[in-house]
């Protein structure tokens, strides 16, 4: 009976963990409440140093895009959610806020993320692409620049298993000119200033 009664319970205990992994993920991507936590209708302007909080699937992607494209988001891509996922990486990258948590969906070519090898729990930097950074051939068409226009790059700064290497930065979002700290949902200054050197990523 005791061990009937433990099977039991280990099998209660398994499904509970398991939607509780699937909320989490869930939450990195929603559309429903918070307009898939995009902070830009376009490309996203501003430095961002935290932890990869997900990698998008390609079904979420599609999810991301479907509700970007109907909500006047990306005006200059095709409605060609095919391309999408062959060209983009969606990920979500996790900031400090006021004693909680902002995650920002943010893009990076396909190409470079399955040769980056990026995961959940490494800590990374975004930025937009830089008017002088060597542009991949694959997107040096017409229709392919298009992406390579909205989308920027993700760096792993540190492993997910190197617990000390994230306590020599200063996780959140940044004005890419100075460093100087945003609100990671407004995009406004923070009071009191924080700052960051924009090439290091070091707190000032």
């Amino acid at each position: 009976m005791n061990n009937l009664f433990k099977n039991a319970f280990a099998k209660v205990l398994f499904v509970l963990l398991t939607l509780g992994a699937s909320a989490a993920s869930a939450d990195s991507f929603d559309c429903d409440e918070n307009h898939c936590n995009l902070f830009a209708h376009g490309t996203y302007p501003n430095l961002v140093v935290g932890e990869v909080a997900a990698v998008a699937s390609d079904k979420e992607a599609i999810k991301v895009f479907r509700w970007a494209k109907s909500h006047g988001y990306w005006p200059t891509l095709p409605d060609d959610e095919s391309a999408f996922v062959k060209l983009v990486q969606v990920m979500s990258i996790a900031v400090p806020n006021d004693g909680e948590t902002t995650e920002l969906t943010l893009l990076m070519s396909r190409e470079e993320f399955e040769t980056s090898e990026i995961y959940p729990g490494d800590f990374a930097r975004y930025t937009s692409h830089l008017f002088d950074e060597p542009m991949s051939a694959t997107f040096k068409s017409k229709t392919a620049r298009l992406y390579w226009d909205l989308f920027g790059c993700i760096a792993v700064l540190c492993r997910a298993d190197d617990k000390d290497c994230p306590n020599r930065y200063a996780p959140g979002v940044y004005r890419v000119k100075d460093g100087i700290g945003l609100d990671p949902e407004t995009g406004k200054p923070l009071t009191p200033v924080r700052k960051v050197d924009p090439e290091t990523y070091f707190p000032l």
